[in-house]
């Protein structure tokens, strides 16, 4: 049986960046025992000014198609952390991580299992509005992004010199 999504305390900002300063978000497998967690609304830490952008301007879209707006979540947030912090740390943009890991398996060791995942990624250059536009463009990205199933979301960026890897997990019950 499924936990409903509801209500939590929020990722406070001074921790996120702290993960962040790190590098990498190391996820530990949930105990087999651990009942998987609900999803639950939480804010985006007010310093990510472009991925406080880039959440904008999808739920910009979202509401153009008829969709209710996606609302952040702290264990899609470390998972999104984590896949960026993987790809910058690999030099390469896939939905595919270590080991195999798919958006659900690392979801899953944040002891998070949603009935519907969905993931976009990125690298490169981008400006809040050009990464959604490039999303928007692509058939894929754009059916995750206007799935109006799909009701939480993780967002995370991890610079380069030569770009920013760019994660945004998606969840829904």
């Amino acid at each position: 049986m499924r936990t409903p999504l509801r209500p939590t305390s929020p990722l406070s900002a001074a921790v996120l960046g702290a993960v962040v300063a790190a590098g990498l978000l190391t996820a530990a497998a949930a105990p087999a025992s651990a009942a998987p967690q609900p999803l639950v609304p939480a804010p985006l830490p007010q310093s990510d000014v472009l991925a406080m952008e880039v959440l904008a301007l999808t739920n910009d879209a979202r509401a153009a198609a008829g969709c209710g707006p996606l609302l952040v979540n702290d264990p899609l947030v470390a998972a999104a952390i984590e896949h960026s912090g993987e790809m910058a740390a690999t030099a390469r943009m896939s939905h595919g991580g270590a080991g195999g890991s798919t958006p659900r398996t690392r979801l899953g060791a944040l002891g998070v299992a949603p009935r519907l995942t969905a993931e976009n990624v990125a690298a490169g250059s981008f400006t809040a509005r050009s990464l959604v536009d490039a999303w928007l463009a692509s058939p894929g990205h754009r059916r995750n992004l206007l799935d109006c199933d799909l009701g939480f979301v993780g967002i995370a960026r991890f610079d380069t010199p030569e770009g920013a890897y760019w994660t945004q997990v998606m969840a829904g019950n």
